[in-house]
């Protein structure tokens, strides 16, 4: 299948950003936070979507230094040699503890409210293929599919916090702490700002948008990062306000056990808030995909690649190796382990990467080596001349 075109809408990039970071620790949020900041989670809260606000900021910044270029086809000019493949390898390992952990989060969600009696690897093969399936046939497909679907589940799960409004009991909890306590509120920033990891893709996505609606792609990323920062305060208020701060750190999924609290008298499906979890689950499926397509991309560079078919072979290499290391994880509290040592891993090297790719470029426009532009043309994946590279 030939796509007609390889650019998307700067609105279509907007939900494509989102997704790839909304899908994962929603099922978790926000108990790693209040469990470690306590009363001061709201401060935690402000901190992680500062760090956002600045890590967007950075990665506009390197996707700019060739907009028709993706971020490993920018470091094989940047840094050649020896640090270009160090760098293509740290920043695969990145893209693939992300959908594990979105994989194992959404396996255990399902095996706690929906299908206790079921072994998680079934569950683990089943949202891998399908992830696997959605980005078939790379972004512009992988997009539209998103698309169709996420804004009326935002819309619903929107929906379903101001349902919730009524089950909030203890007011108490939802006001910020007056007495900032700096380093727990740290620390609970620093295990939580994995809800913001995702914008690390911008440098693969941004060559896909036209030129010429870059600037109204810049604007949207920023859009982006206050509104869901708006969705997650929402789910903050509403659980601790309906659960308490001290019940909500014993729970796995608080945001599911607040959820459970909506009922319809007179519908067929009684606790509405659970239909919420079924959507969620679309989300951290798509954010999978994402993740394969995002593995995929930050490979084909290294291996000199643009093919449908390399595409597609190396998705499905990925797909299984993600499905093989989701199998070690035996129950959610190894989950949570991976995800408390892997996390700062992730935030050093996202924040840490674009200020040395931004200092060498900037150097090497002054000092320019032959045969090594910052700027030219390449072709498409499938073969078909296009100003974009892969």
């Amino acid at each position: 299948m030939r796509e007609t075109t390889r650019h998307i809408s700067p609105l279509q990039y907007a939900i494509l950003e989102s997704t790839a970071f909304i899908g994962i620790g929603i099922f978790e949020f926000p108990r790693m936070l209040v469990l470690q900041a306590g009363n001061d989670a709201w401060w935690g809260l402000i901190a992680d979507g500062a760090a956002a606000c600045l890590e967007i900021w950075l990665l506009l910044k390197v996707a700019m230094v060739d907009p028709e270029e993706t971020l490993l086809g920018m470091a094989r000019r940047i840094w050649p040699g020896p640090g270009y493949w160090a760098f293509g390898l740290i920043d695969n390992l990145v893209h693939l503890i992300l959908p594990v952990i979105a994989l194992t989060q959404f396996t255990y969600v399902i095996v706690t409210f929906f299908l206790p009696d079921t072994t998680p690897w079934t569950i683990e093969l089943v949202m891998t293929a399908m992830a696997a399936y959605i980005a078939w046939w790379d972004l512009p497909a992988l997009v539209r599919t998103i698309q169709v679907v996420y804004i009326p589940v935002m819309a619903v799960s929107i929906g379903m916090l101001i349902l919730l409004i009524p089950h909030i009991t203890n007011t108490y909890a939802i006001w910020p702490s007056a007495n900032l306590r700096l380093y727990p509120t740290m620390l609970g920033a620093l295990h939580t700002f994995y809800i913001f990891v995702g914008f690390e893709s911008i440098p693969l996505f941004w060559p896909y948008v036209r030129r010429q609606d870059q600037p109204r792609a810049r604007h949207y990323t920023y859009w982006v990062l206050a509104l869901s920062c708006v969705f997650y305060a929402g789910i903050l208020a509403a659980t601790l306000g309906s659960e308490n701060p001290w019940y909500l750190v014993h729970l796995e999924w608080p945001g599911i056990s607040a959820l459970r609290l909506i009922s319809v008298v007179g519908l067929l499906l009684d606790k509405l808030g659970l239909l919420v979890v079924v959507f969620w689950g679309i989300l951290s499926l798509f954010f999978i995909s994402i993740r394969f397509w995002s593995l995929t991309h930050a490979l084909l560079p290294m291996v000199r690649q643009r093919t449908i078919t390399w595409y597609r072979g190396i998705m499905l290499g990925f797909a299984l190796t993600v499905f093989a290391i989701a199998l070690l994880v035996p129950n959610v509290q190894v989950a949570d382990s991976w995800i408390a040592r892997s996390v700062p891993f992730v935030l050093l090297f996202i924040f840490v990467y674009p200020v040395a790719f931004l200092g060498t470029a900037a150097w090497r426009k002054r000092h320019p080596v032959r045969d090594i532009p910052l700027s030219g043309s390449v072709h498409r994946i499938d073969g078909q001349s296009s100003p974009g590279r892969h």
